[in-house]
């Protein structure tokens, strides 16, 4: 019998499998035009990342809420943003790779967090730590994009669209941000002590 506890550790071992395969096919499809720095420059791709390696540390050990709280706000903006802004824009990443990055695991981690809610009240004032990475990326990703004349999202190219749309956009996707905040931590606490039953091989 398939235990709730071995489920969701394979869920976990196989979403940061999933986040590996992705990163591995992206590198070899692009050889030696593989960049590490505008690579690790994608929203997506930090947030895949981080959310891959809260999946793996929960496949073994109970991972903080607050932690697991903030990777599904991530991937869940992830999954947003592009579905929204992005969607049917070539953004040069392969078709596999681009499913999983930025619409499976936007859908197991939420999966993920419904199943196993955290088992501590989060308070909503805490996670407002939350916008921090976020905000610290939209700064970095400004500053840094006129030295390496380069923006990782059309939506944040100030050359291409101007200040004005990126500061819009930019609020908009904030107003996400702490919609989603809200919305993950509510959930999360309404279903806290909730657990699922055992699931029968």
């Amino acid at each position: 019998m398939l235990t709730r506890t071995r489920v969701l550790t394979l869920l976990r071992l196989a979403g940061f499998g999933l986040v590996v395969s992705a990163e591995i096919y992206l590198i070899v499809h692009l050889g030696p035009r593989f960049n590490p720095v505008t690579h690790f420059g994608y929203f997506t791709v930090l947030s895949n990342v981080f959310a891959a390696l809260v999946l793996l540390a929960g496949a073994f050990t109970e991972v903080p809420g607050p932690v697991r709280g903030a990777a599904v706000l991530y991937m869940l903006t992830t999954g947003i943003v592009y579905a929204v802004l992005l969607r049917g824009i070539d953004v040069g990443t392969p078709l596999y790779a681009n499913r999983i990055l930025h619409v499976v695991l936007p859908i197991l981690v939420a999966v993920d967090w419904l199943a196993d809610p955290p088992r501590r009240r989060i308070a909503l004032r805490k996670t407002l730590w939350w916008l921090v990475f976020p905000l610290a990326y939209l700064a970095f990703t400004l500053v840094r994009g006129p030295a390496l004349h380069w923006y990782p999202y059309p939506f944040l190219d100030p050359d291409e669209n101007g200040y004005g749309t990126v500061a819009v956009l930019s609020l908009v996707i904030a107003v996400v941000f702490v919609a989603l905040t809200w919305l993950i931590t509510t959930v999360g606490n309404a279903k806290r002590g909730q657990p699922g039953p055992a699931v029968e091989a």
